[in-house]
Order: C-alpha cells, then structure tokens, then sequence
C-alpha cells in the first residue's frame, strides 16, 4: 500500500504557483505532477490536482499512479488510458517493417534502359565527356570492357554510346560550351599579356599555342590557353606573325590592348612579332637553359654550381 506524503500535515493547495515539468521526463504520469521552479534539484514532486507533495524516490513512478489510484480516480482512469496508447505506439514503431516485393510495373522499370532523350542519360554522358576531357584520356577508353563494368555497376539502365558519338558530338558540344564562357571573360578586358611557343609532338607533328594572361574584376590573376593550333607550314617569322594575329582575331582580342607577349629567343619567333610591332619578353627558362649550355659547353662546372644554389635559395 502506497503512502502519501504530507509533511508536517500540510499540504501545496493553498499556494498557488506554477509547477514546472520534471526535466527528461518521458512517462504519461508527469503530465499530472510537477515541481516548483523554486526547486532547482527537482526532489519534490506535487500533484496538480491536490497539489500535495507525493513521495517519489529515485525517479520511480509507480507511487505517483498509487496516489492518483487511490486519491483521483478520473485523472487516474485518463492516465491509465494514456500509459496503454503510449505502449501500442512505441510497440509498433520498433516493430520490424515487413518487407514487399515490388510491382510488375517496378520491375519493369528497373530493366528498362533509359531514353536517349531523357535528362538521366543525357547527364551521364555529359560526364563521361567530361572525363574524357579533363582527364585526356583516349576516347577508346569508353569501349574497355573494365570502363563498361563500372558504369554498368553504377547504372545499369545506362546504355554506353559508342566512341564515334563522342568524338562527333559529345566533345565538340562541351569545346563550344567551354569557349563560349571563355569568349564572354575575355570579351571586354581593359587589357592582357600572352605566352606562345612551338613545339613537336611525339609524333613530330608541329603545334603552337597561345595562352592569355589578365586580371579580372575581382583582381585576381587569371591565364586561359586559349587553343593548341596544328601548324604545319613553314616556321618562317612570317608566317608566325600571320598565324598569331588569326588567333588573337579568332577570339576577338584587340591588338592595341597586348601588353606584351613573351616567346622563346629563337629568330622565327622574334621576327614575327618585329613584323606585328608587339612588345616582345623573353623568357627567363629560355634564357637559362641557353646560359646553362653555354657554360657546361666551356666546362665550367664551378659556375653551374653556383648558379644551382643561388636558384635554389630562390625556389
């Protein structure tokens, strides 16, 4: 039998102050006790309804619904009530889901590749394209059955284009989307220094690029190589000269705003840009590699040292 504690025969009713919650309290019972704010520790439980202080040592909550039971027999009913709806709720929430086979139609869906003309395929293989790019990778690489499996394995309602499709549309699509946002940066630039130089594949086939260097509006330093431009014909100063104004008109770049544009030292390249009238810089890893011959040609191992450590301290 439960007991009610009264200390000292007196009871709460005729004090009126609103209880507090009991701090963490999950049971139902609590919407039918409470503390004063006053007591900080929480160590007197009072009843809302009668306001007496009803012992509950250790958090234990059977000696509240004692006192309901045995004082209050509405709120206890409404509490019993309460506890029981609360059990079936926690009960079912923990129960395990049952599990379901999917439809016909699911099934059928998780079969069915994807439309050519969908977004989910179209964002896939603007992807792979991506990579290609990015990466510069061969486009072969797409038909490898060990690229085949990864994006099976990934998706497998994606059907893999072939390499024709990429190279005939797929990359030259994403090259006019990159040089388009290029052309739009670089369209209104107060001005702009280049870089070009010509090189041989491994193959011996010759090119020459040309990469623009600016600052934009936020001050900050920016270099877009703009193309790497196959160039058979002769290496005259010339032709040099023709081939780099087709470039810089080829993207809309104004002569008159060219600071300057740095090449190697060798006569083409500083005869082209005599015949254009451009400011021309010579390049310092150029210039040093040309020194550096020069000296272990004379033999002056000395020197070649000291020319290491000083560009070591540099670096």
């Amino acid at each position: 039998m439960s007991e009610v504690s009264e200390p000292d025969g007196e009871t709460e009713a005729a004090v009126e102050v609103t209880l507090v919650p009991k701090r963490g309290g999950t049971s139902v019972i609590w919407n039918w006790f409470g503390f004063k704010s006053s007591d900080t520790e929480q160590t007197s439980v009072i009843c809302k309804v009668c306001r007496r202080v009803v012992t509950a040592r250790g958090g234990n909550t059977s000696n509240l619904f004692h006192h309901l039971k045995n004082t209050h027999a509405r709120e206890y009913e409404e509490a019993t009530r309460a506890k029981t709806s609360a059990s079936g709720t926690s009960s079912t929430s923990g129960a395990r889901p049952k599990t379901t086979q999917l439809s016909l139609q699911a099934s059928f869906t998780a079969a069915t590749p994807y439309d050519k003309s969908s977004k989910k395929w179209k964002d896939i293989t603007r992807a792979i394209a991506l990579y290609i790019a990015k990466d510069m990778v061969p486009i072969q690489t797409i038909e490898r059955d060990g690229f085949r499996h990864v994006v099976h394995t990934l998706d497998s309602r994606y059907e893999l284009p072939g390499r024709k499709f990429f190279s005939q549309k797929c990359l030259p699509e994403l090259y006019t989307e990159v040089r388009d946002r290029v052309m739009n940066e670089i369209r209104h630039l107060a001005a702009y220094s280049a870089t070009t130089d010509l090189w041989s594949s491994r193959t011996t086939e010759p090119y020459i690029s040309l990469t623009i260097h600016f600052i934009d509006d936020d001050w900050k330093l920016r270099s877009r190589c703009l193309q790497t431009a196959f160039f058979p014909e002769d290496h005259t100063g010339a032709i040099i000269a023709l081939g780099l104004k087709n470039a810089l008109s080829a993207w809309g770049l104004d002569e008159a705003r060219l600071v300057c544009m740095t090449t190697d030292s060798g006569a083409n390249m500083v005869r082209a840009l005599e015949i254009n009238k451009w400011t021309r810089l010579a390049c310092f890893g150029h210039r040093l590699h040309n020194a550096i011959g020069k000296l272990h040609f004379l033999n002056l191992t000395f020197y070649i040292q000291k020319i290491c450590q000083v560009l070591f301290c540099l670096y």
